[in-house]
């Protein structure tokens, strides 16, 4: 529910799926702060790596400091690289631990370092959300990307874990806050532009390669689900779109159903 949103932190911004995002936050009125590796123009935007973990801590309190009301956050960078296992030469090991670094080990010190400004805000009464982009490929992984899937899989898992924590505190936080899985499917954007070629190739070619969705339409999907709301104005806990939703309803109507049965939410 977009009403709840006031004033937003886009990790991940200045391209992209992060970029549709800020433009149209800041079309609907929301007070956007966009970050990434360069000026968003027209947009207020903080240059930041998210791969330089050691800044991270001050990049985040300077924000907080400029932006105390800020009430949320999406979390949405990632890079993407395609290498084969058994082939050293398409790649080094740097390279792989910079995958992750990116994908899943920074925006998990993200969440380390907002959550609790987020969570004082909602324990005060103020609506709160974190969003965090995952993709399709976390829950059906293929050869190309042997780094970026599995890091995929841990934001979605790293949407799960703080929603069951966030189940067990105390007071109001737990009814004002939502913890929001985004899962694309494959997105037609500057991701996979090192390697798009010669992926489709793997594939066949361009006939047998399936397509990308058009990157406004993902956003327009995006938007309308996001209107969707549950008790209490939530929003739902995952937002899928095409094959993410699919994704989305495979897990919830298997995993999810034991989750259920433990009474954990999820």
């Amino acid at each position: 529910m977009s009403a709840r949103i006031n004033t937003i932190l886009i990790i991940g911004a200045t391209s992209g799926i992060g970029e549709a995002f800020a433009r149209r936050f800041h079309g609907m009125g929301k007070t956007v702060i966009a970050t990434g590796r360069k000026e968003l123009p027209g947009l207020e935007t903080r240059q930041f790596d998210i791969s330089n973990l050691s800044a991270l801590s001050s990049n985040v309190n300077g924000i907080l400091k400029d932006y105390p009301d800020l009430d949320t956050v999406l979390i949405n960078a990632s890079i993407q690289k395609c290498f084969n296992l058994f082939d050293p030469s398409t790649t080094n090991q740097s390279q792989v631990a910079d995958e992750y670094t990116t994908n899943l080990t920074a925006p998990t010190v993200l969440v380390h370092l907002l959550a609790p400004h987020l969570f004082t805000l909602a324990n005060s009464g103020t609506k709160a959300t974190i969003f965090l982009t995952s993709s399709s490929l976390a829950c059906m992984p293929l050869s190309f990307y042997l780094a970026y899937c599995p890091a995929k899989a841990g934001i979605a898992a790293l949407t799960r874990i703080p929603r069951q924590q966030l189940s067990f505190a105390p007071g109001a936080a737990k009814n004002n806050m939502d913890i929001v899985e985004i899962v694309p499917p494959y997105t037609d954007t500057g991701l996979d532009k090192e390697h798009r070629d010669m992926t489709i190739a793997m594939r066949g070619g361009p006939e047998k390669a399936f397509q990308p969705m058009p990157l406004d339409e993902f956003v327009d999907k995006f938007f309308q689900v996001l209107e969707q709301t549950g008790p209490g104005g939530s929003i739902k806990p995952e937002i899928g779109v095409g094959f993410g939703q699919v994704g989305v309803e495979t897990w919830r109507g298997s995993f999810g159903k034991v989750y259920e049965q433990m009474g954990l939410s999820t």
